[in-house]
């Protein structure tokens, strides 16, 4: 039988795992006899002061929209039983998998997930290599989908990337260089 899919997102106060903390995940998980569930959850920051103010900006944070936020252990300890026996998918997952190891490592939480990860920057470098970038905004304006930096947008569009690309036929990759190759001439 095959393991469930979690396609994860997390939007964070800087890039360094150990200094800066998640303040929202997004967990789309797939299960091939149970269909689909979503989870979404906005976390208190507790060191803000430690934030990097770019990842602010990006990201989308302030304390308004965050009032409503919830404690990044109870938080935490869902998202282990979510994932439980997945294997995670994501965009740059590695970013996204450090952040939450260190997460649980801070809390005590065991963590549960299949070691092995499904990165879609690697499927993105086999399909769309004549892109200039594999970022997930450069893929968004390529495939004309709304911009994201918000973890549920970001999810849900790396599970449509991830499906879209392990699809994909020959002609899907020759009608995408094609396509690809008038946008770089203007038409």
């Amino acid at each position: 039988m095959k393991k469930p899919l979690a396609f994860i997102d997390v939007e964070t106060t800087g890039l360094n795992s150990q200094l800066h903390e998640i303040i929202e995940i997004s967990i789309l998980k797939v299960c091939p006899l149970h269909g689909k569930t979503t989870y979404t959850r906005k976390i208190k920051p507790v060191h803000i002061n430690y934030a990097d103010p770019r990842a602010l900006q990006i990201n989308g944070y302030n304390e308004s929209d965050w009032s409503d936020a919830e404690d990044a252990e109870m938080v935490m300890n869902d998202v282990s039983d979510l994932l439980a026996n997945c294997m995670l998918v994501g965009h740059n997952v590695r970013f996204d998998e450090e952040f939450i190891c260190e997460t649980f490592f801070r809390f005590g939480i065991k963590k549960r997930y299949d070691r092995r990860l499904i990165d879609t920057v690697t499927l993105a470098h086999e399909h769309l290599y004549n892109l200039d970038s594999l970022s997930m905004d450069s893929i968004r304006e390529y495939f004309n989908w709304p911009s994201g930096h918000r973890a549920q947008i970001d999810v849900l569009q790396t599970y449509l990337l991830y499906n879209k690309l392990i699809r994909a036929t020959m002609i899907h990759r020759l009608f995408w260089r094609v396509r690809y190759m008038l946008r770089s001439f203007g038409i």
